[in-house]
């Protein structure tokens, strides 16, 4: 592989100090391990060799296997999620809890300006808070297999398209792939939220699929679509509507009443 390289792998993360797995794109080892997520698809990852995609640890390992290649990549912690910082561990006044109307514990993700931690401890109106990421310091194991490389410069579009574009359901979403050039086009209401995906995305197709030299972002805005229950009962009224009228004028002429002047 070299950078640039478009492949997609298997691979299950476990640590090497408990040997306890955390992380696996294979469904049978997520279960066996106990961390299965239902809302989680299981198939092989889009990786993108020297772009940061994976560790720092694993990229270097990527770089010299080959296609089918099956390797076990040991990964300090240096080259994971780094080392542990004590910088990063914070106390909060239980207070700024308590107006959120949240009740801390030892173990609670929290999110606090924008930061992810783990509440360490609860005492004495303060509470303790783990910003480092709970892999850090740790070093990692990673059994990996390269499944293949995609080289055809449409698939690899397709493919990127799929990557960064994933959280965009179908609807909102089209990509238009031209001669040089391709045409993605969002709904507004992901659009705004996803720049840096946007300027990833665009980034690496033109610096490493061959023959595209510009992305072109297009925000789409809809006419919302009335529902179909309302057309029908708007169809349904208008035919009521139509018929009342005539027995209408029938009882107006029992009772002597003449018809209204058309103006």
């Amino acid at each position: 592989m070299k950078d640039g390289s478009i492949i997609a792998i298997n691979y299950t993360g476990k640590t090497t100090l408990k040997n306890e797995v955390f992380e696996s794109t294979i469904e049978k080892k997520a279960i066996d391990a106990g961390i299965f997520n239902k809302q989680q698809t299981y198939e092989p990852m889009v990786a993108v060799v020297g772009q940061g995609d994976v560790l720092k640890g694993l990229d270097k390992a990527l770089k010299e296997m080959k296609v089918g290649e099956k390797k076990t990549v040991l990964v300090t912690a240096e080259d994971g999620w780094g080392e542990r910082k004590a910088g990063n561990i914070v106390v909060v006044p239980l207070q700024q809890f308590k107006k959120e109307k949240m009740q801390p514990f030892p173990g609670l993700v929290v999110e606090i300006d924008g930061r992810q931690g783990r509440i360490q401890s609860v005492s004495g109106g303060r509470v303790r808070v783990d910003f480092n990421h709970p892999l850090a310091g740790k070093e990692l194991e990673y059994d990996v297999k390269v499944e293949k490389e995609i080289t055809a410069p449409k698939e690899q579009i397709e493919v990127l398209y799929k990557k960064y574009f994933y959280m965009v359901p179908a609807a909102e979403k089209k990509l238009v792939i031209g001669k040089d050039n391709i045409e993605v086009t969002l709904s507004p209401r992901y659009s705004a939220n996803i720049g840096p995906l946007k300027q990833i995305f665009s980034k690496i197709v033109t610096k490493h699929v061959k023959g595209f030299s510009k992305v072109r972002f297009v925000e789409e805005f809809k006419q919302p679509e009335t529902k179909k229950e309302d057309k029908t009962a708007a169809k349904k009224e208008t035919a009521e509507a139509k018929k009342e009228k005539p027995e209408a004028e029938k009882e107006d002429k029992k009772q002597g009443k003449k018809p209204a002047a058309k103006k």
